[in-house]
Parts: C-alpha cells; structure tokens; sequence
C-alpha cells in the first residue's frame, strides 16, 4: 500500500472512530425493568378490542404522550392499529431516561393505515428530548404522515426495523436530529425519506440500511443556522427510488463537516450521489449557502436509471458557500442506459472529473462532463426480498416480517429479540 492510500485509510478509520462520542441505549438491564409489569390485559383491554387506548391510558398514564419516565420498558407484541384520525402522534414519548420500546416476538408495532387518512392524521411514533433508551423489532405500517421521528434527545438506539409506507412524499421512515445515535439494521419502503438527518446533530452512526423501493436517505432539507457535524453512513443498500443519498438545501447558513458515507450499493434509482443546494422542492434560506466540508464518499457501486438525465455523481454546491474537501475514493457510480454525464457547480475536492482543486475557494458555474463506466464498476447485487415497486397509496399496505440481512453479504448487527 503506497503511503498516500495508507493515509486516506487512516484518516477514514479516524473519522470512522469519531462518529459515536459514548454509549447509547438503556442504562439499565430489561430484567431490572420487570420488577413492575403493568399489562394492559389487567387495565380493561382485551385482544381484539376496537380500543385499546383507555387501557394504555391506565397502564401508563396517559395514551397521547408518555412523559418523564426513568427506568422502564414499554412492550409491545401485538400490532395497534390506528382508529382515530386525530393528528399529532400515536406514541409519543417526551422527556424520558433509560427506557426500551421492543417486541419481544419481533411482530409487534403499528398499523396505521394511512390510506384512510393521508396526510390528516397521526406520525406513528415520536421521540422527544429523551436520553439513554432504544426502539427495536418493531413494524410500522403505512402512517399517514412520517413513521418514526427522534427530536433532540441523545444516547438512543433503532434497530431491527421493519417500515412500509405508501409510494408518495411525507412518508418519511426515520427522521433522527440529536447527539450520539446508532440506527441500524432498519429496512424502509416509502416515497419519502429512508433514514434522514435533520438538523442540529451530531455523533450519529446510521448502518446496514435497506431502503427498498424508498425515497432514499438523506442529510436535510437543510436551511438557515444549520449544525451538522461528524456523520457515519456505511452499509446502505438502495433499491428503485429517488436516490442513493442526497444531500439537500436551498441558501441557508451554518454548516455540514466531518461527514462519511461509505460501502453504498444501490440499484436503479433516479438519482445517484446527490448534492443540490438549490433544491427546487425548498423555500430558500435567507443566507448565502450552508457549508459543505470534509464530506467523503468511498467504497460505492450503484446506477441510476437514466445517467443523461439524472447524473449518477452531481456536486452542485452553494455558489455564496463553496463546498470543499469533499473527496470521491472508489465511487463507481454508472447508468442503466449505459450513457452518462457528471456535474458540479462551485465544488472541491477529489476524485471526480468535474470537481475542482485547489485552496481558493471561490463560485463556478454547473460544469457537465461526459462520463465513462467506471473500472470498478459492477452490477450491483441483489438481496432476497427486493420490491420490484411501491405500495398504494389507496389500499391497505399489508404487515411485513422483520429481516435478518439488511445489507449484502453482512450479518444482522443484533438478533431479533425472538431469537434470544
């Protein structure tokens, strides 16, 4: 290995290190939780019951949101499924400390049929401001508007997911904004957002990702006084949708820095490797531009539809805030069509026909090169339970299982809670 590979690889393993800053998850064991169980079958609520919020209610003080609980564990092994058209959330959680939210059969979760109720009634699940806990071996079905939401908060943990959404925008899988988050191990069908950041975050790790037949994952949309820094996205596998990944904004302030997204495969999206800080869908930001840098991608194989149309790699930063040091290393990013082009706009960096080098960082307009397959290229694998489309946006979505392999050839992080 010649010393400026060795030095790229330390330098992704350091930055690889740096995305975590603890320990997230309950602070204390589920068996711990368990000296008090309150079943809701002792509360007035019986299997098959058209309503089962007076029980939860009485259970746990209140349906709507539960709020300010230390040390405790909400189990959930049967599936909820939404009867009331009022907005807000079917689950929050608000203020709470060392908590886990889980089935224990791995078949428990939410459905929402959001079909009856497009965009008129509940997100499925919200966790606000709330420290030290995990969500896990849940399912969530069709929510009428984003299924799974974390504001603010820090130390949490989602994994073994499985998300399925109607093929329209406002589906949104999981949004996460906060410090130090581990996300993994989640598959998401939808229109929308697979696995996003929001601002303000920082010290989050999102892996072993399966957006299947989804809107793809994304960093924003991203507006004045933004603050997003040390990001990791590894293990991400796409297919059909909107994007590999997409980094999105209109104007703005503030910043993105210290982010990695490596080992992507994805196959016949729209778009591929995604930067666009004039992104049509967002009202602008009233300042120049938010501020890409030290933003590496590495180790991607995928295509795109139509390379011509929708580029595999566009780079189109603000031109009032240059984007800099954003690397390519082994992005093998090519087009079904077999025809593609590049573009960047204000953007440099590495590793890309089209992108700029140098120290001075100043505007340039879109530059488009012609693209030739890449050496490294090749078809992008396929895992066993790939959506060839969408769900309907006016039928009921049926209940998926939970997988065990979210990414090819890597093994489940965690098994499902079933299985231990």
């Amino acid at each position: 290995m010649g010393f400026k590979s060795l030095l790229a690889s330390l330098c992704l393993l350091s930055a690889v290190s740096a995305q975590l800053s603890g320990s997230v998850g309950p602070t204390s064991s589920l068996s711990s939780k368990q000296a008090t169980i309150c079943n809701v079958l002792n509360y007035g609520g019986s299997i098959g019951s058209s309503d089962i919020g007076p029980a939860i209610a009485s259970a746990f003080t209140t349906w709507v949101t539960l709020t300010g609980g230390t040390k405790w564990a909400f189990r959930l092994d049967g599936l909820i499924t939404r009867a009331s058209s009022t907005t807000g959330n079917m689950i929050a959680i608000q203020n709470a400390n060392d908590f886990e939210f889980y089935s224990a059969n791995s078949a428990g979760g939410i459905q929402g049929l959001g079909y009856e109720a497009r965009n008129a009634g509940p997100r499925l699940i919200r966790v606000i401001t709330s420290n030290n806990w995990s969500i896990h071996d849940l399912i969530l079905v069709d929510s009428p508007e984003f299924h799974l939401v974390i504001q603010e908060g820090s130390n949490g943990e989602v994994y073994n997911m499985a998300i399925r959404g109607g093929n329209l925008g406002g589906s949104d899988g999981v949004d996460v904004w906060g410090t130090n988050y581990w996300i993994h191990d989640v598959e998401v069908t939808n229109r929308d957002e697979c696995v996003t950041v929001k601002s303000p975050s920082s010290n989050i790790l999102v892996e072993q990702i399966w957006c299947n037949q989804s809107g793809g994952s994304a960093i924003g949309s991203l507006s004045d006084g933004t603050a997003i820094e040390d990001v990791l996205y590894r293990y991400v596998y796409t297919n059909g949708g909107n994007q590999a990944f997409m980094i999105k904004s209109n104007l703005g302030s503030g910043y993105v820095r210290n982010v990695v997204f490596d080992h992507f495969i994805s196959r016949g999206t729209a778009y591929g490797l995604d930067i666009n800080q004039y992104w049509a869908s967002q009202t602008p930001g009233t300042g120049a531009g938010v501020q890409l840098s030290n933003i590496t991608f590495s180790n991607w194989d995928g295509n795109v539809v139509d390379g011509v149309a929708r580029p595999p790699i566009q780079l189109i930063c603000a031109d009032g805030a240059p984007c800099s040091g954003i690397t390519l290393t082994n992005v093998n990013m090519w087009s079904q069509t077999d025809e593609a082009v590049y573009k960047c706009e204000s953007a440099y960096g590495s590793g890309l026909s089209c992108i700029k080098s140098g120290s001075s960082h100043t505007s340039y307009a879109i530059v488009t090169t012609s693209a030739t397959k890449p050496s490294g290229y090749t078809t992008p694998t396929t895992l066993a339970g790939d959506l060839a489309s969408g769900f309907a946006t006016n039928a009921a979505i049926p209940t998926p299982t939970i997988p065990t392999t979210f990414f090819p050839g890597r093994a489940q992080i965690t098994p499902l809670a079933k299985n231990l």
